[in-house]
């Protein structure tokens, strides 16, 4: 929710300032979509209301035959045609002809299934029509010693593979390899290095993922990551006869996964590590700039100092003049007074919301000219330890941040300063200020000051060239911009030594034929990932976000929204990181549980990765339940679907969709010039830690993803130098015609899909009926006024009505587990995900086809998609015309068309 106080007033000045306050955290949220008048509708013919949930289990060892087993997709064995490459125009190809893969992670000790298991996974996956297993977090530690890992602890180190484990791992894919499914291993993922590994002591005072970035700047760290890729790579598969890296089923190899120098720096990782690592990295600093600059006085004058006087106070002290967020269920309060010692502002969060901006304090319409100095200083504390973040950001648009700081407040009062270049030219910034909205938190703000002018010196008293004596920067250190440009140079030149080594390493000296990929573009520069043969990325709808210790099972929260009502959703972050001329990937994609919208999830990213032209998903994940136990029959974590109905259904359609192209790609491609000045000037200027350098800092609007195809043009000879602007609608239309995005109804987003092979309806119902071309789609009253709805073909079309089809109908609504309770705000189950079986709601929904009534048969299939109760078909102005849900007590259907 979003609130002005000035414009509170208004209506409210006879009231004191607190009480405002408490009644904008009541509005309503400032994401609501655009709206327009209510055209005449006309209401679903199916008047039953929402059915009840009823159980419905998709067995996890089911590879029946008939029309919702999509096996025939695969060619068996996968490789048998050779390894896949890759073309001029960035796609993947097998003997020349595109090739898509739609699969799944599994990940962890789920990698290791028995043999028995194994081969049930494996046809199980086949049958939904998936042809490549991402194998993650394969290295984990986080379990201490333990023996589940592909590596084995119990020996006091990482540098050996757990034999028993290794031979499960060679099994399983070879039954994969036998259905037809491709693998991608995950080389450095979770991994625990310690001393005995030959390494600093100090290695154990870094987070697991934070070591991972040590083999950038220490080569005892990167030849373990080159050990184990060498074990693995040469390891001989006993059920195959083949090596990893001689066996093309092994179709792709991932170096080091959502990571990078950048990354961490922006984070402010890096400012924490110990002494020997900073000493390490402050060495090759110092060369890099010896190599630059002939001595200390070169380089000060390089660098440049600025030193301005202060100019007037840019900001508002009056609270009134502020702007009060709270999103997603957040809740709270802030008031003016005098508070331990300060006046000052008490900000308080009385609910949580998902995600830590879920709580916002900011003051829009600020100017800032471009490379002018400003200086941004306050107070801070908390009553508990609390993360406080300061951004400078858009008031409007995207709202994206160009660059903020980190404060981690305790009880005693701290000053923060951040003295900065402006980035850019705008008369309509805000400083915003949030970091702790998904938590209960007490956080006090005084003297806040904004101003043009401060001081920045070129070099730090001490710093000295000729004695290599130049601090590394901090994240939390004011320098020149001169200075912070060659810093972001050195860093990405030490990128560029890691990728291409690695590289190398894998293709060259282990001479693996197969497809290469560093690590998520979101994490590291595109120029360093283009040395690779493919692009990645990753994206969530609704992660789990943790207001106390990470991933603690009893505290989290997960957003309970549909994405459909947004366009700032995964798939414009995705679309604005390809790069053209570049395979690219989405390896990990979910909408996490509980989220009660989750399912559409495989529709929506299907459609659009196949508009976008895109060459891989892997959805997060596909693990055994707790326990390690495979048939277990309730979802019980954020990403696993094996045993989530809706998702598992509607990834049918969505291979269909996807592999198939049922959706054409888009006829226009838009180009954004990128070049490696573009890209040195953001990771200057806007980087940050999980959006390092791409499209979205120039300014890309998310809704254009939804239209024509987006890449980075890295040579700058072919694209648009000014992004294009952002849509001025309410309706996003693909340029093919086939999708379309309409957010014209508050908070009643929808999805509609009409291609000759598949017709669909993904979010909210609205009294509407939904005509695609030759098929018309009435949804019934639905628990929460949402639903997906898609007909895929299997054979057929709907273009030659005339012709025999044979079409798979899947709906689905709500989605819980047995006795599942939500809390009071409907975003955590706490440690109680419920029991078993699944339920899910039995959507009703009234469905026209251009075929002769007497030609179509019908029936509601089984939890193993065999045909059940048949369902009768009735002639509408000669169309056939079914009608679903009603007692059926089933997600989908199968409908055959003999005329």
């Amino acid at each position: 929710m979003l609130v002005n106080l000035m414009s509170l007033r208004r209506y409210f000045a006879p009231l004191p300032t607190l009480l405002i306050l408490w009644l904008a955290g009541c509005s309503s949220s400032s994401d609501a979509p655009l709206t327009t008048p209510l055209p005449e509708e006309q209401p679903p013919s199916t008047e039953a209301p929402p059915a009840a949930l009823v159980p419905f289990v998709l067995p996890w060892d089911d590879a029946s035959p008939g029309i919702t087993n999509l096996s025939n997709l695969n060619h068996t064995p996968a490789g048998r045609y050779g390894y896949v490459g890759t073309n001029d125009d960035g796609r993947f190809v097998l003997e020349g002809d595109p090739i898509r893969f739609w699969g799944v992670n599994i990940t962890a000790e789920s990698s290791f299934p028995d043999a028995d298991d194994a081969e049930k996974i494996a046809a199980r996956l086949a049958k939904f029509g998936i042809n490549i297993v991402r194998f993650h977090h394969m290295d984990f530690g986080w379990s201490g010693m333990n023996t589940a890992s592909l590596i084995d602890y119990p020996q006091g180190n990482s540098r050996n593979l757990n034999a028993d484990n290794l031979d499960r791992l060679d099994y399983f894919i070879a039954q994969l390899r036998a259905q037809g499914i491709y693998v991608n291993l995950n080389l450095l993922n979770s991994r625990f290095f310690y001393p005995e590994d030959g390494l600093p002591d100090e290695v154990t005072q870094l987070d697991w993922k934070e070591s991972h970035v040590l083999g950038f700047i220490n080569d005892d760290f990167r030849n373990l990551e080159k050990a184990f890729a060498q074990q693995l790579l040469t390891h001989t598969n006993p059920y195959t006869g083949l090596s990893y890296a001689a066996d093309p089923a092994i179709v792709m190899v991932e170096v080091n996964n959502e990571n990078s120098l950048f990354q961490q720096f922006y984070d402010g990782a890096i400012d924490q590590w110990p002494a020997v690592f900073r000493e390490q990295l402050a060495d090759h600093w110092n060369t890099w700039l010896q190599a630059r600059h002939a001595s200390t006085e070169a380089l000060e004058a390089a660098w440049g100092a600025a030193d301005e006087d202060s100019g007037e106070e840019l900001l508002s002290a009056e609270l009134g003049d502020w702007v009060v967020e709270f999103h997603e269920g957040a809740e709270g309060l802030v008031e003016a007074g005098s508070h331990h010692g300060r006046e000052a502002w008490h900000w308080q969060v009385t609910a949580p919301g998902s995600d830590t901006w879920h709580a916002q304090l900011n003051q829009p319409g600020l100017t800032f000219d471009e490379d002018q100095l400003y200086t941004l200083s306050f107070y801070a504390r908390a009553d508990n330890s609390t993360s406080l973040s300061a951004n400078l950001q858009r008031a409007y648009g995207d709202y994206s941040t160009f660059d903020s700081r980190h404060a981690n407040l305790g009880s005693e009062w701290q000053r923060v300063e951040w003295t900065f270049f402006a980035p850019v030219s705008d008369d309509n910034l805000r400083i915003n200020f949030n970091g702790f909205g998904n938590r209960l938190a007490n956080v006090y703000l005084a003297d806040i000051s904004l101003t043009r002018g401060g001081t920045v010196e070129a070099l730090a008293e001490g710093e000295n060239l000729e004695q290599a004596g130049i601090n590394p920067n901090r994240r939390a250190g004011s320098y020149t911009r001169e200075r912070m440009r060659d810093w972001a140079a050195f860093i990405r030149d030490l990128e560029y030594a890691y990728w291409q080594d690695m590289r190398d390493f894998i293709k060259v000296d282990l001479a693996y034929p197969g497809l290469v990929a560093g690590t998520t573009i979101m994490n590291s520069p595109p120029s360093a990932q283009a040395v690779y043969d493919f692009a990645d990325g990753h994206s969530y709808w609704q992660h789990p976000v943790f207001p106390g210790e990470p991933w603690d099972s009893n505290n989290w929260t997960v957003g309970n929204d549909a994405m459909v009502n947004t366009w700032n959703g995964t798939l414009g972050n995705l679309a604005r990181e390809r790069i053209h001329g570049m395979p690219f990937t989405v390896s990990e994609y979910q909408h996490a549980s509980p989220n009660t919208y989750s399912s559409e999830g495989p529709l929506l990213i299907a459609a659009y990765a196949a508009l976008q032209d895109w060459d891989g998903i892997m959805m997060f994940a596909y693990d055994a339940g707790a326990g390690g136990n495979w048939g277990a029959e309730v979802v019980d974590n954020f990403f696993s679907m094996t045993a989530h109905p809706t998702k598992m259904a509607n990834m049918l359609a969505g291979a269909l969709i996807y592999r198939r192209g049922d959706v054409s790609p888009a006829q226009e491609s838009v180009l954004i010039n990128f070049d490696t000045d573009t890209e040195l000037e953001i990771l200057t200027t806007r980087g940050s830690s999980w959006n390092v350098a791409n499209a979205s800092h120039l300014g890309v609007p998310s809704d254009l993803a939804l239209r024509h195809r987006i890449a980075m043009d890295l040579s700058a000879e072919l694209g648009l130098d000014t992004a294009p602007a952002a849509l001025d609608a309410a309706v996003a239309e693909a340029d093919t015609g086939e999708l379309r995005w309409d957010r014209s109804r508050s908070g009643k987003g929808v999805v509609t899909l009409d291609t000759e092979a598949s017709k669909g309806v993904i979010g909210f119902i609205d009294g509407q009926e939904f005509i695609l071309g030759n098929v018309t789609i009435a949804i019934g009253e639905t628990q929460q006024d949402w639903a997906t709805l898609t007909l895929t073909t299997r054979s057929g079309s709907f273009a030659t009505p005339d012709q025999p089809a044979q079409v798979l109908l899947v709906a689905t609504g709500l989605m819980e587990n047995t006795g599942q309770q939500w809390n009071a705000n409907q975003n955590s189950l706490g440690s109680d995900w419920g029991r078993a079986p699944t339920l899910i709601e039995v959507v009703n929904a009234e469905v026209t086809l251009p075929f002769r009534a007497e030609d179509v048969s019908v029936w509601a299939l089984d939890e193993q998609g065999q045909k059940g109760t048949p369902i009768p078909v009735e002639n509408h102005n000669g169309n056939a015309r079914l009608t679903i849900g009603g007692e059926t007590q089933t997600l989908w259907y199968e409908i055959e068309h003999t005329p």
